[in-house]
């Protein structure tokens, strides 16, 4: 089977957006464990502060996514 240069740039493109999503969501979740772990309300804040940035990052990734399909 042979791809043109559209279709290959299509694959490399969803295969780099899935990898990104999945390392993203597995900070974001680590950032949520963290928060649930942490002591100290400054730490608290800031892991859950990190954690809604990388959910918004996991969001524009998966967009990126649908507009690829």
């Amino acid at each position: 089977m042979q791809l043109n240069e559209m279709e290959m740039k299509k694959v490399l493109d969803q295969g780099m957006l899935t990898r990104s999503i999945i390392e993203n969501d597995t900070a974001r979740k680590k950032c949520q464990m963290y928060t649930e772990l942490a002591k100290d309300p400054a730490v608290k804040g800031f892991f859950k502060e990190q954690s809604k940035a990388l959910d918004d990052v996991v969001g524009y990734f998966k967009k990126g996514m649908i507009e690829l399909q």
